[in-house]
């Protein structure tokens, strides 16, 4: 069964709701997954990812790695239509936030798939 688009959306000229392909649906998963805070759904305190202890923090290469390390087993946990994941950072952090480059491939297709996230990080000022 296919997945309404998140926020909703009318087709145009069709007056019914837009759903997503499978890929799209993936897409939209990972993004939320990795923009949701850890205990920020009352009914699932676990979904999400933990990104709030590195509030502040330098962004070297110790507090990259374990930022991946959290980005890697959030979806491994919560999206299990994907495999072969990988996490780089953009070398540049824009505007306070931390981007990060998500590849992984779809299970049932064999897609890979490159997908930059902005996460929710407060970075100190260079």
């Amino acid at each position: 069964m296919a997945a309404m688009a998140f926020p909703c959306r009318l087709e145009s000229g069709l007056g019914r709701f837009r759903l997503l392909s499978e890929l799209e649906e993936i897409k939209q998963s990972v993004h939320l997954i990795l923009t949701t805070r850890r205990g920020e759904r009352p009914f699932r305190p676990k979904f999400g990812v933990n990104l709030d202890q590195y509030a502040f923090e330098l962004m070297d290469t110790t507090t990259c790695n374990l930022i991946r390390q959290e980005v890697i087993a959030a979806l491994q946990m919560w999206e299990p239509r994907i495999w072969n994941i990988r996490a780089e950072f953009d070398s540049r952090p824009q505007e306070g936030q931390l981007v990060v480059n998500v590849f992984y491939e779809v299970r049932r297709t064999g897609i890979s798939v490159s997908q930059p996230v902005k996460l929710p990080v407060i970075l100190p000022a260079a």
